[in-house]
C-alpha cells in the first residue's frame, strides 16, 4: 500500500498466509468462514473458486438473477476489505459473523435501490434469498 508502512506482508485476517487479493478474499481461512455462511444461508453446498468471475455464478438462476447475487459476492467482499482495514488501523477483532451480517444488509440495500420494483422486505430476503431472487 502506497505510504503506509505495515509491520508484516502477512494476511491481517488470518495472520497465516502472505497477503493478496485472492487470498483475501477467497483463499484465507476467515473469508471461507464467511463463504461457508453464505452457502449456510441459501442452502446449498459448493466449493469455492478463487476466481471471482467464476466463485460469483450460480447455475439455478438466470442471467438477470445472477447478476442481482453477485451484488451478495461485491458486498461480502467489500466487507472484507473494510474489515481487514479496520483489523489494521483500528485494532478491530476479526468477526466473520459481523462481516456476513453487513453484507447481507449491504446486498439487500443495492437490490432495492438498483430495482425500486422489488417487493421483498429485508427479512424475506434474510429468510429466504434465493426465493427472493427468483421473484426478480
Amino acid at each position: 500500500m502506497k505510504g503506509v508502512q505495515l509491520q508484516h506482508s502477512l494476511c491481517e485476517l488470518c495472520l497465516d498466509c502472505e497477503e493478496s487479493a485472492s487470498h483475501l478474499f477467497f483463499s484465507c481461512t476467515m473469508s471461507q468462514k464467511v463463504w461457508k455462511m453464505c452457502d449456510s444461508w441459501i442452502r446449498v453446498s459448493s466449493v469455492h473458486h478463487n476466481q471471482a468471475r467464476i466463485h460469483f455464478h450460480m447455475s439455478s438462476l438466470n442471467t438477470r438473477q445472477n447478476t442481482m447475487w453477485k451484488g451478495m459476492g461485491l458486498a461480502i467482499v467489500g466487507k472484507l476489505w473494510r474489515h481487514r482495514n479496520e483489523v489494521i488501523f483500528k485494532q478491530k477483532k476479526v468477526d466473520t459473523e459481523e462481516i456476513f451480517s453487513l453484507a447481507q444488509v449491504n446486498a439487500w440495500a443495492w437490490l432495492k435501490h438498483k430495482i425500486p420494483s422489488v417487493k421483498f422486505s429485508y427479512s424475506d430476503w434474510n429468510f429466504a434469498p434465493i426465493v427472493c431472487l427468483k421473484s426478480l
